[in-house]
């Protein structure tokens, strides 16, 4: 121990001395392990999240919702489980009832939450509207306010932060409900993500009860939150189910158990291989810096050599540093990290748009990446600790170099591993991402293997060139302790980059991974979609669309059904693809399929006139364009309210079937009278350029994009045309990524190798070499490192992004067409592979020049004279 804390003694010296080269490593080892800490403190560190509680408690005790005839009722726990009869007329207890079967001294506020519709400047929306008094104690804990106040009175109410928008800000007034009831809002808060987070949050009596469609003890939609001076506990809950009241009891759920969280973070064997990675990758990086100060400090590994040092002692002394530096880097790392996740909560809840869980740091995680900084710190200085120990004192002490050892490396075991390693990434595509980065891992470990090899092949093949690369090539081969790390390095960070850029390209040169990017309307079509938009709206974004037409040009209308107070309804029109999502995935109109309209909304889904169509239309039957759902000439259709209360009605038309030309745009077809017979209003929610009557230019569908803008936020306007995939922020990205990490640590082995060149550089400059020369010599070393790191990890990245790029077809995927056909991605289908040539180039030949040509820039042209060293 002695001996440990006498070297640390000295490392701390030379860390004093060499300050410089000591905020390198700290960095190196440091960063890592903060950012590590960083994101596993704030993805582990906020508690979970209850999913089976259906509103946050606050500081009430409990959350109770009855009726007069619920009386006897059972429940679980968490009252998921409830023995009730829906579809009665329920008769809801009141406040006071409520609080004369409660403990003695008890206290309740009403509660209410549903989906209800509501009217804002730029039109209609439907979210989440919470009916509670803010102000209560019992609601502390269940928001934060950002701006504003609470609201105070009923027709107040505060906005979601994730809701937060110019037609919802404060001092704007929205209609409510079916009743249009003016809600004034007066202020911005954070929510609880227990249960649904509120769109808004109203003072009570702002919305009736109905609003809140009916009494459900399963979505507690309608109840009271309740301050009790006792636990409320299980025999109380049961107390309370006989006399007709489903309870939530804080003290029940917390004897019960913590709610059942879905796993928040990796498994160990999914997050081993990404370890390992960026372990080899901090050891690569700092390794070249810890040779750096085993080659400066080659003087005094010497005089402890020839006082009676052993090898041992060396060894102990160069790797000292790395225990030193990486103790101070990983805890000084991880409490930034920690600090910095503390510090960046506000900023992440209001990009969130939500309060995050209470805070814990995960101790023992914070505690393993710590630590394993730590062991980068040591594996990183064991090399050089190596070499600190078998170099020859008299040769360093005399101002000879020792002739450097003549080792390829273990290029036998590379091969094997790298052979190994391809083909598990090949086996591995389509799998899991941590099987394709074991799989990586081996590869990349069979590559720093077989470096040293690479470096001599190199050396081979650069006999014919000028003097400075020749130089430094041999100078490359003369060093292989020292190049093949610093090789190695830049060689891991071009893996993991050109991975992340082939996985990238290949998925955007895939068919789309989501059905609304799939094309809505025909080749060529201009359409603005606004299913929330009003009347008046409507007529201001028609007269813009024509403003910016050509005179004549005919918009085609797109309608659907609504209440007779205005509610829209969705329409499930049968299909016959099983297990296949409805059609509002693919639906613009977000109607279901079921369109409103004349002739030319009929020519527009068809894409063809059919005057047997249009009779069909004329006659008042629905024209359905899959004719296999119709039964007995009918098409039963199922309506539902699209928010607040009401249950589905169904609505059975004469139907004929017509077959569209290519893909239609609809499921089916009636004309507006035979809405208005049947009780339905209609309104519009898409207006269509049909190319059959006028094709678009892009610069005219851009100008009616910016008019629609300004006009609402709430409309799209979209022109089908086919456009290559947008691949310009994933390029910059990784651009950035790849000129800092390559030419940083090419730079630092540059540095290292022109400081182990000096004496050929001494002896350049006595047989009158030109000042330029030691320049062009820089340059090379820089252009060797550079070049063969990145053509060697260019190659080795292929595989694991070509791997990667396989998991986007790992199952079936099924895409229902608006005309009822199901649209089937297989399994196996060959994926596209697409490589991203503009980073390769940027890799290959850009990054290499530029470190060559930093290499040169940044060094003095001054050749150093011989020094005689005194002996």
């Amino acid at each position: 121990m002695s001996g440990l804390r006498a070297s640390l003694r000295i490392s701390r010296r030379n860390a004093r001395r060499s300050k410089r080269r000591s905020a390198l490593i700290l960095v190196m080892i440091g960063l890592p392990v903060a950012l590590a800490a960083f994101v596993l403190t704030a993805v582990l560190g906020p508690g979970p999240v209850p999913d089976r509680q259906r509103y946050p408690f606050g500081q009430a005790d409990a959350l109770v919702i009855g009726a007069h005839e619920w009386a006897n009722l059972s429940q679980d726990a968490w009252a998921e489980e409830v023995s009730w009869e829906p579809g009665r007329k329920h008769t809801p207890f009141t406040g006071a009832e409520i609080t004369t079967v409660l403990a003695p001294g008890s206290r309740v506020i009403p509660v209410a939450q549903g989906n209800v519709r509501y009217l804002t400047p730029e039109g209609y929306g439907i979210g989440q509207i919470r009916q509670v008094d803010l102000r209560d104690p019992m609601s502390r804990g269940t928001f934060r306010l950002t701006d504003g106040r609470l609201p105070a009175a009923p027709g107040e109410a505060v906005v979601s932060a994730a809701m937060l928008r110019p037609d919802m800000a404060p001092g704007v007034t929205l209609f409510a409900g079916e009743a249009r009831r003016p809600l004034r809002v007066v202020g911005v808060a954070l929510f609880d993500l227990t249960g649904t987070p509120p769109d808004l949050t109203v003072f009570p009596g702002s919305l009736p009860d109905t609003a809140f469609g009916p009494m459900n003890p399963l979505l507690m939609s309608r109840g009271w939150l309740v301050d009790s001076p006792r636990p409320v506990t299980w025999a109380d809950v049961r107390r309370l189910n006989a006399r007709g009241l489903a309870v939530v009891s804080r003290a029940v759920l917390d004897g019960a158990g913590p709610d059942e969280p879905s796993p928040r973070g990796p498994s160990l064997p999914q997050s081993a291989p990404w370890v390992a990675i960026m372990l080899l990758e901090v050891v690569l990086l700092a390794g070249p810096a810890f040779a750096m100060g085993r080659l400066r400090r080659s003087r005094e590994f010497a005089l402890v050599a020839v006082q009676g040092g052993s090898p041992a002692h060396l060894r102990t002394i160069a790797l000292a540093d790395g225990l030193l530096f990486g103790v101070a880097a990983s805890v000084v790392g991880a409490a930034l990290g920690v600090g910095a996740a503390w510090l960046a909560r506000p900023a992440l809840e209001r990009r969130a748009g939500y309060l995050l869980p209470a805070l814990t740091v995960p101790w023992a995680v914070v505690a393993t990446t710590a630590a394993l900084g730590v062991v980068a710190g040591l594996l990183a200085a064991l090399a050089p600790a190596v070499a600190a120990s078998r170099a020859d004192p008299v040769a360093v002490l005399s101002g000879r170099r020792e002739r450097g050892r003549e080792r390829a490396g273990r290029p036998l075991l590379g091969i094997v591993l790298v052979v190994a390693g391809t083909a598990a990434t090949i086996v591995s595509g389509g799998h899991e991402l941590g099987w394709i980065a074991t799989s990586a891992l081996v590869t990349q470990l069979g590559l720093v293997a077989l470096t040293p090899a690479l470096v001599a092949a190199v050396a081979r093949l650069a006999a014919r060139l000028p003097l400075p690369l020749r130089f430094a090539a041999r100078d490359a081969v003369r060093n292989r302790g020292r190049t093949a790390p610093a090789v190695a390095a830049v060689m891991t960070a071009v893996v993991a980059l050109t991975a992340v850029g082939v996985t990238w390209q290949s998925r955007l040169a895939q068919k789309p991974a989501y059905a609304q990017d799939y094309p809505k309307a025909p080749a060529g079509a201009l359409w603005i979609a606004g299913p929330d938009l009003t009347p008046g709206l409507w007529d201001r974004v028609r007269s813009a669309v024509r403003e910016e037409l050509p005179g004549g040009v005919p918009l085609v209308e797109v309608r659907t059904l609504t209440s007779r107070s205005g509610v829209p309804m969705y329409a499930s029109v049968p299909d016959t693809a099983p297990n296949v999502s409805r059609v509002e995935w693919s639906d613009a109109s977000q109607s279901g399929g079921l369109l409103v309209g004349t002739d030319d909304l009929l020519r527009y889904v068809l894409r063809r006139d059919d005057p047997r169509a249009v009779a069909a239309l004329h006659e008042g039957k629905a024209v359905v364009l899959n004719p296999a759902v119709i039964r007995d000439g009918q098409l039963r259709i199922d309506l539902t309210p699209v928010a607040g209360p009401g249950d589905s009605v169904p609505l059975t038309l004469p139907a004929a079937g017509v077959r569209a030309n290519g893909e239609g745009w609809a499921r089916a077809v009636v004309a507006p009278e035979v809405a208005a017979k049947n009780g339905y209003a209609t309104v519009t929610t898409m207006l269509v350029v049909d190319p059959a009557d006028f094709r678009t230019p892009r610069a005219t569908a851009e100008r009616i994009t910016a008019k629609v803008e300004r006009i609402t936020g709430k409309a799209t306007v979209r022109l089908e045309v086919p456009e290559a995939p947008d691949d310009t922020i994933i390029l910059i990205v990784l651009g950035i990524a790849a000129a800092v990490l390559v030419l940083g640590m090419t730079f630092v082995a540059t540095m290292l190798a022109a400081a182990e060149a000096r004496p050929d550089l001494e002896t350049m400059s006595a047989v009158g070499a030109a000042p330029r020369v030691k320049r062009a010599v820089v340059a090379g070393q820089a252009l060797v490192i550079a070049l063969l790191a990145s053509v060697t990890g260019v190659l080795a990245g292929l595989a694991p992004g070509i791997a990667a790029a396989r998991q986007g077809v790992s199952h079936p995927v099924a895409f229902l067409r608006p005309d009822g056909v199901t649209t089937i991605v297989p399994v196996g289908a060959a994926p596209a592979f697409a490589i991203p040539w503009a980073l390769v180039g940027l890799l290959v030949v850009v990054l290499p020049l530029l470190a060559a040509l930093g290499g040169a820039v940044f060094t003095r042209s001054r050749l150093p004279l011989p020094r005689r060293r005194v002996t």
